[in-house]
C-alpha cells in the first residue's frame, strides 16, 4: 500500500506514465488506442497509443478524435488518477458514477485484472 501511495503522487501524466510502462509488458495489451478524457484539476485529453510491445502517451486537446479507440475513459481526472495509482477501488468508483467507459469492456477487464486495478473480471 505504501508503494501505491507513493505512485499516487504527481500529475496525472506521471501516474499514467508509470501504468503505461507496466501495461506495455502485459499479455493482454493489443495494438490500438486507449483514450482518457478528463475533467477537473487533473483534466486533459490523453491517448495511449499501443503498438506491438510498446505504448506511448500523447497529450493534446484533440487527443484521439480521429481514431476509434479500443477503450475510452471519461471522468474526473483526480478520481481516475487515484484509481490508476491504487488509492481507490475501480469497481466501486465506476458503480458510484465516478467515470464512464466506452468500448471493449472485456479488453478493459483483462487489462485491469493484469495490472491489479480490479480483483475479479467484469
Amino acid at each position: 500500500m505504501e508503494q501505491q501511495a507513493r505512485e499516487g503522487r504527481g500529475t496525472f501524466r506521471e501516474v499514467l506514465n508509470r501504468v503505461t510502462e507496466r501495461f506495455a509488458r502485459t499479455r493482454s495489451m493489443k495494438p490500438g488506442h486507449i483514450v482518457f478524457r478528463l475533467e477537473g484539476t487533473d483534466g486533459g485529453s490523453y491517448v495511449l497509443e499501443c503498438t506491438k510491445g510498446e505504448c506511448r502517451i500523447l497529450e493534446t486537446a484533440a487527443a484521439g478524435v480521429d481514431t476509434v479507440p479500443l477503450i475510452e475513459v471519461i471522468g474526473d481526472g483526480a478520481r481516475i488518477k487515484a484509481i490508476l495509482s491504487g488509492e481507490k477501488d475501480a469497481v466501486q468508483q465506476f458503480f458510484a458514477g465516478g467515470f464512464r467507459v466506452r468500448g471493449d469492456i472485456r479488453y478493459l477487464s483483462d487489462v485491469a485484472l493484469e495490472l491489479g486495478l480490479i480483483k475479479e473480471p467484469l
